[in-house]
């Protein structure tokens, strides 16, 4: 290989929590060759890695995900050498179940970035040396509980464990006649009691012109959409530290974990996520690698830069979830010593509803990223189901679509991405993205 030129493969979430069969060895085979033609393999890791020997959070993702680390194994056999931390499920086993994950990659020595044991850890890339050039990647996740953000180190307090995050604002738009109604709404139902009383104290701030405040929710009479937008100190951080790192190192990556949608569908982009993408090229990065939504979203070449809002899910193994506590199964009405398998049939009312049932949560595309220096000069994605039609253990394991189920993702991967000018090929089961 040349030395002044990288490749880099990335896969989008992996939901992963049991064991990989001897069946799954010629697709797991194919799918890895073609992971393991870059020297960065990337992948967001969807899970905390635990022994079960320790308590449950009072709060998940909305499923707590757990691997025990023998199992775990299984997944480093896809050749990924670095590990995306910051997600929605980091903290389902609370402090000690954050710690015992990255403890566990260390060991393996695997690369990993997103959360830490305080925020300087948690914000920090992880730097990779490969083929004579550094490679910085960060981790950082829109999707988060207010509990596990990560604090920082003071010069008289610890640092908090948890994760790398960025906030954002969301914005609902009424008209004039509408805010009238809304605020008679909200003095008839004392909905913004204690809410004033704090603006009153000084533990909040009152609203900026045109804002009105209802309970959780912010309406705004001067726009005609929805609208979000990221936390701008947030935004700061973050861009600041990839600039310092652009400064340092030769490439710079991002993965983004984000959940939101723009209006009403999983596949809109919410504004604050492309704010946030760009702003972050434009501070140096040299791609942004998204996941979180579970579906793909569009792929658009920024200044040069790709950015994938979305990758989908790599690997969805959540039917198979092996342990759940009590609080789930109170949710549900069941007893709490029910089995996850029973809770998670009572909640997707024996299979008929959830993330399971619809074919587009696993379909996913692995691209393989060419740099010459820092410039992009190739582009290329292995599409990929994670066995949809598959039963027991096959099913959630992904292997290299060809044929019309490539033309599927090809197609979707095209309708979704030509609004931001990207042109798309599919030759050969491999799909193409002019650079």
């Amino acid at each position: 290989m040349e030395k002044n030129k990288i490749k880099i493969t990335a896969c989008g979430d992996a939901l992963f929590v049991a064991d990989i069969p001897n069946e799954y060895s010629s697709d797991m085979q194919e799918v890895s060759s073609f992971i393991n033609k870059g020297d960065v393999r990337i992948v967001n890791l969807e899970t905390t890695i635990e022994n079960f020997g320790d308590f449950p959070n009072a709060y998940s993702g909305g499923t707590w995900i757990n691997v025990e680390p023998h199992v775990f194994d299984d997944l480093t056999k896809y050749g990924f050498n670095y590990y995306g931390t910051a997600n929605n499920h980091c903290m389902d086993y609370s402090y000690h179940g954050l710690i015992s994950t990255i403890n566990e990659l260390e060991k393996r020595n695997l690369y990993h970035s997103g959360t830490g044991k305080n925020m300087e850890e948690a914000s920090a890339p992880a730097v990779l040396n490969v083929n004579g050039k550094k490679v910085a990647i960060f981790a950082v996740t829109a999707e988060y509980n207010e509990a596990s953000k990560a604090g920082y180190t003071t010069k008289t307090l610890k640092g908090r464990p948890g994760v790398n995050y960025v906030g954002f604002n969301t914005y609902y738009p009424i008209t004039s006649k509408m805010e009238e109604q809304l605020k008679k709404i909200a003095d008839y139902s004392d909905i913004n009691g204690y809410y004033n009383i704090l603006i009153d104290e000084g533990f909040s701030l009152p609203d900026e012109d045109g804002v009105l405040t209802l309970g959780p929710l912010k309406f705004c009479s001067n726009g005609s959409k929805k609208r979000t937008e990221c936390d701008k100190k947030d935004k700061e951080r973050i861009t600041n530290a990839i600039r310092e790192a652009k400064d340092v190192y030769d490439i710079v990556l991002i993965l983004i974990h984000c959940h939101d949608i723009g209006k009403t569908s999983h596949e809109e982009i919410p504004e604050y996520l492309e704010e946030l993408s760009k702003a972050c090229i434009d501070a140096g990065a040299d791609a942004m690698i998204g996941g979180g939504t579970h579906q793909l979203r569009p792929i658009e070449i920024y200044k040069g830069k790709p950015i994938f809002y979305s990758l989908g899910d790599f690997i969805y193994q959540g039917m198979r979830v092996p342990l759940l506590p009590a609080d789930f199964m109170l949710k549900y009405d069941l007893d709490i010593n029910a089995t996850a398998y029973e809770a998670l049939m009572k909640r997707s009312k024996n299979g008929a509803i959830g993330l399971q049932t619809h074919r587009c949560n696993f379909l996913s595309a692995v691209p393989l990223m060419e740099f010459e220096g820092d410039n992009l000069i190739s582009l290329k994605l292995m599409p990929t189901v994670a066995g949809f039609e598959r039963e027991g253990k096959l099913n959630g394991l992904p292997y290299h679509a060809k044929g019309e189920e490539a033309k599927e993702i090809f197609n979707t991967l095209t309708r979704l991405s030509t609004p931001y000018g990207t042109e798309l090929k599919l030759e050969d089961n491999v799909i193409e993205i002019k650079v």
